[in-house]
């Protein structure tokens, strides 16, 4: 859909209802085509009316598990195809737990009660710990303020059940995953299209020229930082990396300019052009002494940022949960990844003056990112300050780093005992992603019992 807005949408077409009922017209159009007469199903606006599978499938249950996991996305993103991919799996395999629980998540969006009730009292699904958590949660939203508290409430009232291990509930969604390429709109002109392109690449294939002209005019740091981080995760060889990356970096140095304020912004001409297996060298350890100097890793912060990224992110389904992947890659956590591969390199090539001095400037960059509320900074500031404390041959600050590692665990384990991000429920994934932005250890900590779900 992206190539197609890419190919056809000339720059003076405007974004309104008209084109988005053709969107969704093409997108229905899609589905019977996908699905249609030559496979024996008759399929009307995504919904699967008649027919089925024409040939025999050798294990029913797990076709009908593998399913519903494809329904479970189209669920977390808001998309309607969630309840044609359900009808599929129930039609393949009608006791299907995992498909009857997608189903009734997807229809408890759409307030369709009498299907949520047949499916959580089905004989596969009826009496399970899933089950009596979503009877809970329904029973709590009306008097709620919102999907999030209901769903917590529910938790805590059914005594903080366990679902780690849950053999119905999806995978998780985890937040770099882009969960859907398809439009809900388009605005005028093509500037809407750099942001989505920046998170999915791959549907920007043929357009690196376009994209790399778009990053010489950005005017946005967080922008260029994440696209800085997917260009990362490509093959050095790709063509949007090969196309893109000097660009990115060139123009984040101009936005920067001689002197940057933040320690993120400073690490990148210092890193730039660095193999990740390349020692550091002593003039080097000096050029870093200078920027841990820098009091801040970055500005603006992750709430500010992810406020931009949503107004970037309002053409896609899902746009909370991919504005906080954008958020995300913005923290620009690779850094650190790097610093800690070059000093791993370093260990046989420093005196050990030089390797305690290396460190402590690990130590000091982590404490930069430890000053962030976010899972994926604090986990980096930790391992940075562990392999400083190492390389200082410090037991205090070593310590200190395993305990707020434990803790750490320990609240990813409560969030993780919740399941809350294998419920497949768009509004509980987008209402939560603001939050995290805001602070997601305060997030965490809620369900390990401390302090209140934001």
């Amino acid at each position: 859909m992206l190539r197609w807005a890419l190919g056809l949408v000339p720059a003076t077409v405007g974004g309104g209802w008209t084109t988005v009922r053709w969107l969704g017209e093409r997108e229905r159009r899609r589905h019977e085509e996908e699905l249609g007469p030559e496979d024996g199903w008759e399929v009307e606006g995504g919904r699967v009316l008649k027919g089925g599978p024409t040939e025999e499938i050798e294990d029913p249950e797990a076709e009908a598990a593998r399913l519903a996991q494809e329904a479970a996305w189209y669920s977390f993103a808001g998309d309607s195809s969630a309840s044609t991919f359900t009808k599929l799996a129930l039609d393949t395999f009608p006791s299907s737990a995992p498909a009857r629980l997608v189903r009734a998540c997807w229809y408890m969006q759409k307030d369709a009660w009498k299907v949520v009730r047949e499916d959580l009292s089905a004989p596969a699904l009826r009496d399970t710990p899933e089950a009596r958590l979503l009877l809970e949660f329904t029973e709590r939203l009306p008097r709620s303020p919102d999907w999030r508290h209901a769903f917590f409430d529910a938790w805590k009232a059914l005594g903080q059940p366990d679902f780690r291990k849950s053999t119905v509930l999806p995978a998780p969604i985890e937040w770099n995953r882009m969960n859907s390429t398809m439009l809900t709109q388009v605005h005028p002109g093509e500037d809407w299209l750099f942001p989505v392109g920046i998170v999915s690449p791959g549907t920007m294939a043929g357009k690196e020229p376009w994209m790399r002209e778009r990053v010489l005019g950005c005017q946005s740091i967080p922008l260029l930082m994440a696209m800085r981080e997917q260009l990362l995760s490509l093959e050095e060889a790709a063509p949007m990396r090969q196309a893109c990356f000097a660009a990115v970096e060139e123009r984040l140095g101009q936005l920067a300019g001689p002197a940057p304020r933040t320690l993120q912004l400073a690490l990148i001409p210092f890193l730039s052009g660095t193999s990740y297996s390349a020692p550091f060298e002593r003039r080097e350890l000096e050029a870093l002494e200078k920027l841990v100097a820098l009091r801040e890793w970055k500005q603006p912060s992750n709430e500010e940022v992810f406020r931009e990224m949503q107004g970037h992110m309002d053409v896609v389904y899902g746009p909370a949960h991919h504005a906080w992947m954008m958020t995300s890659l913005a923290q620009a956590t690779s850094h650190g990844t790097w610093l800690l591969d070059r000093a791993r390199a370093s260990k046989a090539h420093l005196s050990e003056d030089e390797l305690r001095w290396l460190g402590r400037l690990l130590y000091e960059v982590g404490a930069r990112l430890r000053a962030q509320p976010s899972r994926l900074e604090l986990e980096m500031g930790l391992r940075l300050q562990m392999s400083g404390s190492e390389l200082m041959q410090h037991v205090p600050t070593r310590e200190e780093c395993i305990a707020a590692w434990i803790q750490l665990g320990n609240w990813e384990d409560a969030v993780k005992k919740a399941a809350y991000d294998r419920w497949p429920i768009a509004r509980l994934r987008e209402e939560s992603c603001e939050h995290r932005a805001r602070n997601e250890l305060a997030w965490m900590q809620a369900f390990a019992g401390t302090g209140e779900l934001p």
